[in-house]
């Protein structure tokens, strides 16, 4: 998303750099092409150690770049957490006209509160809270992804009571995704799955996501002798270990590593049906970015999680799946996956072709 939005400004006529870390999912160039790349991408020096230690050193580099460069507009994004508060120390020797923008991908340290290592009233969390807090009131302006996480960020005191102050544009995915027919489909051959349903996770299964419902789904089926849904996690992230360790009896339940970019339209044009699932109390601190992805493809989306979620809204807004609550059980996810597998279930992609224009827009404005 910030490489389309930087494309968008570089088309614009603006100059573009970037300031990035070392780490990445994926290289950009299968995003867009390399005529495309007139921007500098600067990767920051990291430091040999943990989370915190890595988050220390990026967070430097970037009151350095944004002391010591010319710019006139800055749009910070949330990993790592509490660079808002950028915003406020830098505010002591920029000009007038340079403004920051914040672009709140999740929010910290609510996302702390909701993985349970903060309590909400605490000391820390206020403290915390007070970064964001002073990060507000020197911002120009900021970036939500959905009306629910809109409403987290009008919480804190500082938010100003402007209509202009923020734009909500929710996340969007146009990597190149041709689609791939089922008989033709490589990742559904080394799978085993060809001639199944397949039910399809893929993306980081983190603090914020539950599994448990689809772990009991599965086991549902098998009880039953079913074995025409194949479920499929293709994951990383700290619930890995233990969902491998649950499913170990399962056979129709299959736990992959990330598969190489060069396949992500063979995998994603492998499923049937699309998960998505978000933990209570995580609505608003996250938007799963997986879901975009999905909406590639014409398969239909199970959401798993809090109805109030802007990803819930989204899909019931789109018309391109189902959502339950946390509580569903094993039998309601059996259910709503054979509904999906119904023809009227199968959408059109829906793509916001706008989005990136809308961010550069309103950054630059």
């Amino acid at each position: 998303m910030a490489w389309d939005v930087a494309v968008e400004l570089q088309h614009q006529g603006h100059e573009v750099s970037v300031l990035a870390a070392q780490a990445s999912y994926t290289s950009s160039a299968g995003v867009s092409s390399a005529a495309d790349k007139s921007f500098k991408v600067k990767r920051v020096r990291e430091l040999v150690g943990g989370r915190f230690m890595r988050w220390s050193c990026f967070w430097m580099q970037t009151l350095f770049a944004l002391s010591s460069r010319r710019w006139d507009r800055c749009l910070l994004l949330t990993d790592p957490p509490f660079l808002p508060f950028a915003a406020w120390l830098t505010c002591f020797f920029r000009t007038s006209r340079q403004r920051v923008y914040w672009w709140t991908m999740d929010i910290y340290p609510e996302a702390l509160v909701a993985a349970g290592m903060l309590p909400s009233g605490g000391f820390f969390n206020r403290c915390l809270r007070q970064l964001n807090e002073l990060g507000l009131r020197k911002m120009g302006g900021v970036v939500a992804l959905g009306p629910r996480q809109l409403q987290r960020l009008q919480t804190y005191r500082q938010w100003p009571s402007l209509p202009f102050f923020f734009k909500v544009v929710p996340p969007w995915d146009f990597r190149p995704l041709p689609k791939v027919e089922l008989s033709a489909n490589r990742v559904l051959d080394r799978l085993g799955c060809q001639g199944k349903k397949v039910a399809l996770y893929t993306g980081n299964l983190g603090e914020g996501h539950l599994f448990d419902p689809f772990v009991a789904a599965a086991s549902w089926f098998h009880q039953r002798g079913r074995t025409d849904w194949q479920f499929v996690f293709v994951v990383r992230g700290s619930g890995r270990y233990r969902l491998e360790a649950e499913t170990s009896g399962l056979p129709n339940f299959q736990v992959c590593d990330y598969f190489p970019e060069s396949e992500t339209a063979a995998l994603l044009w492998s499923a049937t049906v699309h998960l998505v699932t978000m933990k209570p109390g995580w609505e608003g601190v996250i938007v799963p970015s997986k879901l975009y992805g999905a909406l590639q493809t014409n398969a239909p989306v199970l959401f798993l999680g809090p109805l109030t979620a802007d990803t819930a809204t989204e899909i019931q807004r789109m018309g391109r799946g189902i959502a339950l609550p946390p509580t569903a059980s094993s039998e309601d996810v059996a259910r709503a996956l054979d509904k999906l597998t119904d023809p009227a279930s199968l959408c059109e992609p829906h793509l916001n072709k706008e989005a990136p224009r809308q961010v550069a827009e309103f950054i630059t404005q």
